[in-house]
């Protein structure tokens, strides 16, 4: 079975022109290891990084039409690639990086999905962020408790929160 939140939060990189060969050659790899196979998907896999895009893109358009995918929405490709954005927040273990992770994520939310309520909690976490980096005055949380929260609520979008 096609991992298809790996698949969609591909798409997501493709809509906004932020893909890449080595995207797909990881997307195909991965497909392989979950034992979907097409002859096209080997052939991606066959590619190093620094093909051409151009090339990859061939063989991915027949991948679809030979495993039968269908472009998602939007919507459901951003979601994805947020999914993609939430696991690598909770596997870090850098400061630094996850609160670069959750500004992406509070990007997506605000300037694609707009305001979806399930996600507006992403909006109090940067401001939470940018209050710890730049304020001067004592704050009522500290970068243990912003860490925390960060992980909670990639948790509670993964469905991960017990």
């Amino acid at each position: 079975m096609v991992d298809k939140v790996e698949t969609n939060a591909l798409f997501y990189k493709i809509q906004k022109e932020t893909v890449s060969t080595e995207d797909y050659v990881n997307w195909s790899h991965s497909l392989l290891e979950n034992n979907v196979s097409s002859p096209s998907i080997n052939i991606i896999s066959s590619f190093s990084f620094g093909d051409s895009i151009f090339k990859v893109e061939v063989y991915f358009k027949r991948a679809l039409n030979e495993l039968e995918i269908q472009k998602p929405t939007f919507e459901i490709s951003a979601r994805a690639y947020i999914g993609f954005l939430a696991n690598k927040i909770i596997k870090v273990n850098n400061h630094s990086e996850m609160f670069e992770l959750a500004y992406m994520i509070f990007r997506i939310v605000d300037t694609e999905l707009h305001n979806l309520d399930d996600l507006l909690e992403w909006y109090e976490i940067s401001e939470m962020i940018d209050r710890l980096q730049y304020d001067d005055v004592p704050l009522e949380f500290n970068e243990v408790e912003v860490i925390s929260r960060i992980k909670n609520e990639a948790k509670i979008f993964l469905g991960l929160n017990d």
